[in-house]
């Protein structure tokens, strides 16, 4: 296996793991298959506990992904993943000419500044509370007896009319991404889920 440390491995245009203008790499591939299941099991446990209550399933995936932790995690991982596209935005695929190219660059970034946002202000309004935060047991900041206001319903007014548009963003994403793979069949799909070479 090839040493993703080295200078060549990261320097070479031909390297598994940078992008390139026919595929992304290994990296980039990994952190969106990531945030598509954070995303993912995010939104699978807030509709069971709107659909379904407290049942073993509820409990059962809110163990699995505490909805703040996995904020957290979320929030990290789209901010490497627009990191690595910046280092790599000289040779990353680019999207097509005209419309079509306009509305899915527009489309990315809406969902970058959603998947920014969305912990972001979770993470403003658990702070105003005063509430502690933590990763899986790794405190972050801790409880306070105080709170601020304006962080709370900044964030209550926003949150959840985002997060929908998230949800709604994203079923779009995958709807078009089905449509390049078996209507268009002109390769983008196998961009990021296709051989790396």
């Amino acid at each position: 296996m090839a040493d993703i440390t080295s200078p060549a491995a990261l320097t070479n245009p031909h390297s598994c793991w940078r992008d390139s203008a026919t595929r992304y790499g290994i990296i980039s591939r990994t952190l969106h298959w990531i945030t598509a299941a954070i995303v993912l099991l995010q939104f699978s446990v807030v509709l069971a506990w709107r659909g379904f209550g407290e049942t073993p399933l509820t409990l059962l995936l809110s163990s699995i992904g505490p909805h703040g932790s996995l904020g957290v995690i979320l929030l990290v991982i789209t901010l490497l993943r627009a990191g690595w596209a910046w280092l790599n935005r000289q040779q990353r695929p680019s999207y097509a000419p005209g419309i079509r190219g306009a509305l899915a660059h527009g489309g990315h970034v809406t969902l970058y500044a959603l998947l920014i946002a969305l912990p972001t202000l979770a993470i403003l309004r658990q702070y105003g509370r005063g509430g502690a935060l933590d990763v899986y047991g790794l405190p972050l900041f801790n409880a306070a007896e105080r709170e601020i206001p304006w962080m709370i319903a900044t964030a209550n007014a926003l949150h959840s009319p985002l997060a929908w548009l998230l949800l709604a963003l994203v079923a779009g994403h995958v709807i078009m991404a089905l449509i390049h793979r078996t209507v268009l069949k002109d390769g983008v799909f196998s961009r990021m889920a296709g051989p790396l070479s």
